[in-house]
């Protein structure tokens, strides 16, 4: 999944591949998706606005789909050993 930060002023904006991050930091799809749902419980009780909810639920269902495809336990980038 693929994310661009927005900027204020003349700061330039960068895409961020999610799949990447998330292989540089060692974590299994799973462990990711767990994290996303807090990170959405977190954003709710603080009210966050339309747009930040959004993209939370945007990381969450493309985690939910990579798991459910593959089991999620497998660590991003890893390859099968079977």
């Amino acid at each position: 999944m693929r994310t661009t930060t927005q900027t204020d002023g003349s700061e330039t904006a960068f895409a961020v591949d999610m799949d990447d991050v998330l292989e540089m930091a060692g974590r299994t799809p799973l462990q990711a998706l767990a994290s996303a749902y807090a990170a959405r419980l977190a954003a709710i009780r603080a009210r966050a606005d339309a747009v930040e909810l959004a993209d939370i639920g945007e990381q969450i269902a493309v985690l939910e789909r990579i798991c459910l495809r593959d089991g999620g336990r497998r660590p991003f980038g890893g390859t099968d050993q079977h």
